[in-house]
């Protein structure tokens, strides 16, 4: 059975993404950070896929929204008739034994969101040892996320999110 949500579903999951003023090409492989109503994200690009934003969260910690195409924040375009399904993930890296869970999927624009707490830790720890993620997408495909090394944007994220 395919799960649908409306897009208000995914406003709830990644209020802190949707709409920012940051386009990929501002933050070409370093991390750049930023704060929406009082948020803070960090966002790291490549424009070959995937991009990379992740949350400070109050209820999950760290959430991860994965960029698939490469585009960015300001180039998701989310209509009321928008939907999100799921899509189950085995994430993979050089420090974890693989692991999936489900994520909400926006076909139309190719992002996903992380539903579970351990998905965007998961990702976030990666980013702090330097090792890359794969996320095997069902019916989608396998793809690499290469996080950019550590730098003052990265640390202040860690500082100002309250959730680490």
């Amino acid at each position: 059975m395919k799960t649908l949500f409306k897009v208000g579903a995914v406003l709830t999951l990644a209020a802190g993404t949707l709409g920012f003023a940051a386009h990929a090409a501002d933050a070409e492989s370093a991390w750049a950070a930023g704060e929406n109503n009082g948020k803070t994200f960090l966002y790291a690009a490549d424009a070959s896929g995937p991009s990379l934003t992740l949350n400070c969260s109050d209820t999950m910690g760290i959430q991860a929204v994965v960029y698939l195409n490469g585009n960015g924040m300001d180039d998701l375009t989310l209509s009321s008739n928008s939907r999100l399904g799921t899509r189950n993930i085995e994430l993979d890296s050089d420090t974890t034994d693989p692991k999936d869970g489900d994520w909400a999927y926006i076909r139309s624009a190719k992002t996903l969101i992380s539903t579970k707490s351990w998905q965007g830790k998961r990702i976030f720890n990666a980013a702090v040892t330097g090792s890359p993620v794969t996320l095997d997408i069902a019916r989608v495909g396998s793809y690499t996320i290469t996080p950019p090394a550590v730098n003052d944007e990265f640390k202040t994220f860690v500082s100002d999110c309250d959730a680490i």
